[in-house]
């Protein structure tokens, strides 16, 4: 402490405690804004009903946890990623099985690996660029820590392990690469992404121009065997949880099955080959792709054409995307043309690796598909920003500047004038290396801080998925499970833990709303409802007064009976104090949200 505080108070703006806090408070202000947001105006989120509710793929992860956390195993579903199962178990079992708050968590744990890169870049280029690289990754954050998806966990990860790796590069230390290659191979298992970073950081002792041969080989084959031991913590969770190891990653079938035939999305699998397993998915891929290879080769290019589109489009403020889009791209060219060590190599190897993976990736996925090496955007734009303050190429930056304007002006909202902007733009940040200057060196002696916050974060993490599901049972009693049929007439009847594992979503009057618990007012429900989400017109069509409940059944203690869905109910009737309600519902002919039921009544088992 008494360090920090003397480079608080030291000469040459090094980094100290004032500083630092400050960073730490940016971090945390620029993910959590946005998610209170979300709840105050009840906006919806394409995984979030309200900012709330587990909508879509987020409703089958966040049952999954549910389902751990009652001592289950996971369904087929969640055995493709299952570390976030288990992460996500974690965060529900610290906030006491209370979604909101367990999502308040998430956020501050997306925020603690955005100040991890954030340190990182400070000690390299200055505080002023380190600020910058925290705007540009809470903007990702931003679009994912408000829903329960295995993104969040990708994210974490793969910021540690990209530190990680690079403080290993620099330094030469085997026990950094080694850490590094390993957690960030977890990270692309935990939530798949550009897999081809690793191979090309695999490669990285052999590019570098510092290292003996012995030492290349020697770097090579420790990074290549932590790499294939990032693979084997996800088959060993879904062996102990009783699931089948070989599901892991089996949607990439559905996505090699579009490629094949011509770029077409994940969802064609499923028409044309109903019920097929992931093995006779690859065997007609097979099949069509020696019918006619061309076909992979029209989707490959259309993909990449989707992912040069959508290039930095989760930064939803178009001012904004274009500053932080000139940054990223002169920190490209900064990358290429005039890379100086061993961390901007393979910070170079990163976006290599990514660029080389577009093409499978970028149809389904979008730009979340990138979770675990996104990280690699702060290192860039932080650079950019640093070479740009150097002020002998600011002509050249302000026509990287103007080039993407334009595309907003003459075609606004065009992702293919967006992309054919941002390959120009690159091509002029390029060029515009020939005569840079030299990126301001901040002296910020703060290595072992830089250290200590990475593996801090890195082991509330690893606490985090490894500490849910296996100590208790939270599931309904099978005596008490049966007797609750006596509350409905043995009619259709649902037990469950409203406020808490049950989240609860109120529509309400203008001016009544609350942020927690969420009530959103039917006004701003309705105009933040995007027209893209599943069943728009069925949720646009609630009422105030009404109240719609995600329902996990404890009176069916199986993970395989559909223990989950949505009820919809008078407000009035369903409380919020996390205690354990009979629910008596109708059988599910109205109203038709989803798989819902009406409430009919509701009937407290606290303390019975």
């Amino acid at each position: 402490m008494k360090r920090l505080l003397g480079e608080a108070l030291a000469p040459r703006g090094r980094i100290g405690l004032v500083t630092g806090f400050g960073l730490l408070v940016i971090s945390v202000g620029a993910v959590l804004l946005p998610l209170l947001d979300y709840w105050f105006s009840g906006r919806t989120h394409p995984n979030a009903i309200g900012g709330l509710l587990p909508w879509n793929d987020a409703a089958g992860y966040y049952g999954c946890a549910l389902s751990l956390l009652d001592g289950e195993g996971l369904s087929a579903f969640c055995q493709r990623r299952p570390a976030y199962s288990l992460y996500l178990a974690g965060l529900l079992r610290l906030a006491g099985s209370e979604l909101q708050l367990a999502l308040l968590l998430q956020g501050l744990m997306n925020a603690g690996a955005i100040f991890a890169v954030a340190v990182a870049t400070a000690r390299r280029w200055g505080t002023g660029p380190s600020i910058i690289a925290i705007l540009i990754l809470a903007a990702f954050a931003a679009t994912m820590s408000i829903a329960t998806l295995t993104e969040n966990i990708g994210f974490v990860l793969g910021a540690c392990g990209l530190v990680l790796f690079v403080i290993g590069a620099e330094k030469r230390s085997v026990a950094f690469l080694i850490m590094g290659a390993f957690i960030l191979t977890f990270a692309l298992n935990a939530r798949a992404g550009a897999f081809l970073v690793i191979p090309l950081l695999v490669l990285w002792p052999f590019f570098s121009k510092t290292q003996t041969q012995g030492e290349r080989w020697r770097f090579g084959i420790l990074i290549l065997v932590a790499s294939a031991a990032g693979f084997v913590p996800g088959s060993v969770i879904v062996k102990l949880l009783g699931g089948i190891p070989s599901e892991a990653h089996s949607n990439l079938s559905y996505t090699l099955y579009g490629l094949v035939a011509g770029g077409e999305r994940w969802i064609y699998a499923l028409e044309k080959l109903p019920g097929a397993s992931a093995e006779e998915i690859y065997r007609a891929s097979w099949a069509i792709f020696r019918e006619n290879p061309l076909l992979l080769i029209a989707g490959l290019f259309q993909g990449f054409l989707e992912y040069l589109q959508r290039l930095l489009t989760y930064i939803p403020w178009i001012p904004a995307r274009i500053v932080l889009a000139a940054c990223w791209l002169w920190g490209l060219g900064a990358l290429v043309y005039r890379r100086r060590g061993d961390g901007e190599l393979v910070l170079l190897l990163v976006m290599l690796g990514v660029v080389l993976s577009s093409p499978i990736l970028s149809i389904d996925g979008g730009n979340r598909v990138y979770a675990a090496t996104i990280a690699v955007d702060g290192f860039v734009v932080a650079l950019g920003l640093a070479s740009l303050m150097a002020g002998r190429a600011m002509l050249w930056g302000g026509v990287v500047v103007l080039l993407l304007v334009l595309s907003e002006v003459i075609l606004p909202g065009d992702l293919r004038g967006w992309g054919g902007a941002m390959v120009i733009a690159g091509l002029v940040a390029v060029i515009g290396q020939r005569k840079p200057g030299k990126p301001r060196q901040a002296a910020i002696p703060w290595e072992r801080s830089e250290r200590v916050i990475v593996l801090s974060v890195l082991l509330v993490a690893v606490i985090l998925l490894s500490a849910a599901p296996f100590w208790t049972k939270s599931g309904l009693p099978e005596n008490r499970a049966r007797a609750t049929a006596s509350f409905c007439a043995g009619g259709d009847h649902v037990v469950a833990r409203l406020g808490r594992n049950s989240p609860v979503l109120r529509i309400v009057d203008a001016g009544k709303a609350e942020m927690w618990p969420v009530a959103a007012s039917v006004e701003s429900f309705r105009s933040n409802l995007h027209p893209l989400t599943h069943l728009y017109e069925e949720l646009r069509s609630l009422q105030s007064g009404q109240a719609i409940v995600f329902a996990h059944n404890q009176a069916t203690l199986s993970v395989d009976t559909g223990r989950n869905s949505f009820l919809v109910g008078d407000a009035a009737l369903i409380p919020l104090d996390g205690g354990t309600y009979v629910l008596c519902v109708t059988d599910g002919e109205s109203p038709p949200l989803m798989d819902s039921r009406r409430i009919v009544s509701v009937h407290s088992l606290t303390g019975s």
